[in-house]
């Protein structure tokens, strides 16, 4: 180390932690100011499943936590630097990132978008910006000048990362200007490594699936996601051009996901396609003729089933209050968030349309 000149007179200038042990002197050194846990409540239903799986987890048995261990950790600024060597370390994780990887874990199960929906080319995406899943972990840090910190939890971010349990999307911070994960989505190992199969996986996403239908929760989750995705694309945060991202996370999808749903996918294209050929070739009053003549095909149907609210439905959609092609975008409507309901019970089936339309209040 070289000596620092003060023969000259002049006092030599102190460094930023120079002063910090100067100011420090006496006490002691701070090991962590924040100790990772879950400081908010985790919603009913699937999240509460995949969060009592994360509680019973083992680190220290985690074959894939041992693996990455044993070759070492990359840090982020050095993932694309072909000369950089990571060094081994000891097997045996430390108890503080034990914690945060299941404080993490807890934090993302609770805020993960656990609704598979046809139109949705994605899965597993946590709707919470990074600081807030920090937040929610307890380790989030305000400096005296209004600085963040919460090196805790990127640290956690980036350990799972490299185990292949998550995939973070980092762009530009629109307030700060850093690069930081904006958007992160849960992978199918993140489940499996907890010992959750895949098909124990799937009925769990059928029977939200289903408690969202029967609670008529399906159109505002739509919602929610559709203005998530605009908030994203507002704050010019995006994966349309990262191509490699969006293969993965199609993988994803494939891999949980029944394949009835993808049947359900392909029949609502063709059904979207020929309405667009019917709306493009034929006149409105043919489509007229057509509603009418359907409607009058079902009148043997109706009078079996003595269905008050398909008749109420029937005289509403030819009184001319609605025009037939919004009488067709109600019923298409309605089908979709709720196939099978006309089969199965036609009578909630037509009470649902009268209500949208306004009759029924």
């Amino acid at each position: 180390m070289t000596e620092l000149n003060t023969s000259s007179g002049q006092t030599p200038r102190r460094s930023r932690r120079g002063e910090n042990n100067a100011l420090r002197r006496g006490m002691s050194k701070i090991h962590r100011r924040n100790t990772p846990t879950l400081c908010s409540s985790v919603p009913r239903g699937m999240a509460s499943k995949v969060a009592a799986r994360v509680s019973g987890h083992d680190w220290h048995r985690n074959p894939d936590l041992i693996e990455l261990r044993r070759d070492g950790f990359i840090p982020y600024k050095k993932r694309n630097d072909p000369h950089y060597q990571p060094k081994p370390m000891r097997i045996h994780a430390r108890s503080e990132l034990c914690e945060a990887l299941t404080a993490l874990s807890h934090v993302m199960a609770a805020h993960c978008d656990y609704h598979v929906d046809p139109d949705k080319e994605y899965v597993f995406e946590v709707m919470a910006p990074m600081e807030l899943l920090a937040s929610r972990m307890g380790v989030m840090h305000t400096y005296e000048n209004g600085r963040k910190a919460y090196d805790i939890a990127l640290s956690a971010l980036s350990a799972l990362e490299q185990m292949g349990y998550v995939y973070a999307d980092r762009s530009p911070d629109p307030d700060s200007g850093q690069y930081k994960p904006m958007r992160i989505w849960l992978t199918d190992a993140f489940f499996t490594s907890r010992g959750i199969a895949v098909e124990e996986i799937r009925d769990w996403l059928g029977k939200y699936r289903r408690w969202a239908e029967k609670n008529g929760l399906t159109e505002s989750l739509r919602r929610r996601h559709e203005q998530h995705l605009l908030r994203m694309e507002r704050i010019g945060i995006g994966i349309k051009g990262k191509h490699k991202l969006r293969n993965k996370l199609r993988q994803i999808k494939r891999r949980v996901t029944s394949p009835d749903l993808a049947e359900e996918k392909q029949a609502r294209i063709t059904e979207l396609d020929d309405a667009l050929k019917r709306l493009e070739d034929e006149r409105l009053d043919t489509l007229l003729d057509e509603q009418q003549q359907s409607l009058t095909s079902l009148a043997g149907a109706k009078a079996r089933r003595q269905n008050t609210y398909h008749q109420a439905f029937i005289q509403w959609s030819v009184s001319g209050k609605m025009t037939p092609i919004q009488v067709i975008q109600l019923e298409t409507t309605l089908k979709r968030e709720q196939p099978g309901l006309i089969s199965s019970d036609p009578e909630t089936y037509y009470r649902l349309l009268l209500e949208r339309a306004g009759v029924l209040l």
